[in-house]
């Protein structure tokens, strides 16, 4: 009876709000070229009202290193005040591998994310400047830190500017 009832209380809402997918990519990467890596951010989203999902697909590679890390996971954010813009998020889960002859022994990775930023939003795309802090709970400190050592676009805190279509 309970999860019958939940059902009704979240769809019922859910009937009547305006969604849209997004597709964004960071373009700070560019800045990848004149640092002896490559990182690739893109991201899948979809929006209904106040919420929005996000799954980011990551790739990074380094130059000098012979080291590649590749990530995914679940962002939830939420636009506290919807005509403005403005949003904050946190990472569900998190999760990231390693490769290459000087990577980690554990190859596996799980940490977190904190996101803030204003989406700017146009007919049939956006902008986003966002910040991002990385490892909030301090669980992956040494790894993110040989991984900001081989790629040094990793850092805890990070300023991108996302770039992408809506589409209804």
């Amino acid at each position: 009876m309970r999860q019958l009832f939940l059902c009704i209380l979240i769809l019922i809402p859910l009937s009547c709000l305006s969604a849209g997918w997004q597709i964004g990519l960071d373009l700070r990467d560019v800045d990848s070229a004149f640092m002896g890596a490559i990182r690739v951010d893109a991201e899948v989203s979809y929006r209904w009202d106040g919420i929005r999902v996000t799954v980011p697909l990551r790739y990074s590679s380094s130059f000098s290193y012979e080291l590649s890390f590749a990530e995914t996971g679940v962002i939830v954010s939420v636009y506290p005040l919807e005509n403005l813009g403005l949003f904050i998020g946190s990472s569900m889960l998190r999760a990231g591998y390693f490769w290459g002859l000087e990577a980690p022994e554990e190859r596996f990775m799980l940490f977190s994310e904190v996101i803030a930023g204003w989406t700017l939003s146009f007919p049939w795309f956006f902008i986003e400047p966002r910040i991002s802090i990385l490892d909030v709970f301090g669980t992956e400190e040494g790894r993110l830190g040989d991984l900001a050592e081989a790629i040094p676009q990793y850092s805890k805190i990070r300023i991108s500017l996302i770039a992408g279509v809506e589409l209804p």
